[in-house]
């Protein structure tokens, strides 16, 4: 098992695995594949967001995607780790911590000042935190949702 950038090639499958992670974690929220192509354009062409795929004997398992961002009150520079999932049958493996690793290194490497990450739908929260934990992340702060009426 291991970590690696997306490929133009990957396209189909980021698509698939996007959906597959919607229906999960976001069900609320209707699933467009043609805005998932629009970010991995995005991604090929500007590096921002970026993706990176866990592959598993040649079967694609899971996925980061990530940005960075300059703060709006500063020039630092920060990443976000946006979404993280991980096929059920995949998730008492490695792949998790796989990805975080290559997100950790990745903002490292580009100087960040800091990464946040973690979740905002209620699922595996505590598994998402021990996780990110393991790799220096720190618990802050409190996420809030609010559903539109309607």
């Amino acid at each position: 098992m291991f970590v690696r950038l997306a490929l133009e090639s990957d396209a189909d499958i980021f698509v698939e695995l996007s959906r597959l992670a919607v229906e999960e974690s976001a069900p609320h929220i209707t699933f467009e594949p043609e805005v998932v192509r629009d970010t991995f354009r995005l991604y090929l062409d500007t590096a921002n967001p970026t993706i990176w795929l866990v592959d598993d004997n040649r079967e694609v398992t899971g996925f980061l995607l990530a940005t960075m961002s300059q703060y709006r009150f500063s020039r630092s520079l920060f990443t976000t780790q946006e979404v993280l999932w991980v096929h059920p049958a995949k998730r008492r493996t490695q792949a998790a911590a796989l990805l975080v690793q290559n997100l950790v290194e990745w903002s490292d490497i580009l100087g960040a000042v800091e990464t946040t990450g973690g979740n905002d739908n209620g699922l595996l929260t505590e598994n998402t935190a021990r996780l990110l934990e393991r790799f220096g992340f720190k618990r802050v702060g409190i996420f809030m949702r609010r559903k539109a009426h309607g």
